[in-house]
């Protein structure tokens, strides 16, 4: 199993470069979920639509695998940041 932790953000409005929280959400999910978040064609497809897509990748339990993936709104007013753990 592999616990999933989503955090939205949005854009501070009185500043250029921070982001303020505005839930966090803690799930498990299986095998087939974390390949289809972290699929490359996943990712590319979200790029084509004007968003930007920063996947970190660490070496875990599991091996070389995506730890992080940090999406951005085309109009850069909101975030997700997604962290992977593995059990």
């Amino acid at each position: 199993m592999i616990t999933l932790t989503t955090t939205k953000l949005k854009k501070n409005p009185n500043t250029k470069t921070t982001y303020n929280e505005v839930s966090k959400t803690v799930e498990d999910i299986d095998w087939e979920q974390y390949h289809n978040i972290t699929n490359k064609d996943t990712l590319t497809w979200f790029r084509r639509l004007g968003g930007s897509e920063t996947v970190t990748k660490a070496y875990t339990s599991q091996g070389y695998k995506t730890v992080r993936v940090i999406s951005t709104s085309p109009n850069k007013q909101n975030k997700t940041v997604r962290e992977f753990k593995f059990k």
